[in-house]
């Protein structure tokens, strides 16, 4: 009967091997990341009702993914993903309409990237959830362009345009470094939900941001740096696999 066990799982371990030999898979990528630009200019001091905000976009890829046996893989795509800069100003609110506490503005650049990285793949457990590690590159095509956003207040009739900013991201290509965590399930009919955590980190200048305002009288201007660095967690949904097994 210790045989007969022994046996059984053995078989179940070399047909898991198999089905993820050499094998393709096709799916759907999306989530939510944010990125954080940096100070580099301008007043260092800034008003106390001034926030420099995380930058936070959904995303959404078209996955690709090569399983060469059943610890390595390779993911890959095409996708979309936003970075940029995000600016607000505290304001006095209504105690019984206190849902706008801030005055906000957002600029926002969308980035076309084709991911390139290496998974190493542990045993999956009894439930076939499998821990999964990984590193790699993210190639990065920004169109160059400019955006320039206001927030206007009216006070007694006059309008002031009091919180603003420029804008301009570099436009090409840029690569960025590629870490990701995460857990994936492998379904009877061998279709793969996964969910990771995803880290970019960039080290040139993606774009740049200058805001500028003016509180009690006294007039801000800070600039800002974007690398592209950004974390955040994505789901991904794979078909079952094609290819030679």
């Amino acid at each position: 009967m210790k045989h007969l066990i022994i046996f059984v799982i053995g078989l179940g371990t070399l047909t898991a091997s198999a089905q993820d030999n050499k094998v393709w898979r096709l799916g759907i990528q999306f989530g939510n990341s944010g990125n954080i630009s940096k100070y580099s200019g301008g007043s260092q001091i800034a008003n106390a009702r001034f926030n420099h905000n995380l930058f936070q976009a959904p995303n959404i890829n078209l996955a690709a993914r090569y399983d060469f046996n059943k610890h390595w893989m390779l993911m890959t795509g095409i996708g979309f993903n936003d970075f940029g800069f995000g600016y607000s100003l505290s304001e006095n609110y209504s105690l019984s309409k206190a849902k706008i506490k801030t005055s906000d503005i957002k600029t926002d650049f969308v980035a076309l990237e084709i991911p390139l990285t290496f998974f190493y793949k542990f045993i999956p457990n009894c439930k076939n959830i499998t821990w999964i590690i990984g590193g790699g590159f993210v190639t990065t095509l920004i169109q160059k362009e400019t955006i320039d956003k206001d927030f206007q207040v009216t006070n007694e009739g006059n309008s002031s345009n009091y919180l603003s900013s420029h804008s301009v991201s570099s436009g090409g290509g840029k690569m960025l470094l590629r870490w990701s965590i995460g857990l994936e399930k492998t379904y009877k009919n061998k279709s793969i939900l996964q969910a990771s955590f995803i880290v970019n980190i960039g080290g040139n200048t993606i774009a740049t941001s200058t805001v500028k305002y003016t509180l009690d009288n006294e007039s801000y201007s800070h600039t800002f740096l974007n690398n592209g660095s950004s974390f955040g967690f994505r789901l991904a949904y794979f078909l079952k696999p094609f290819g030679k097994n």
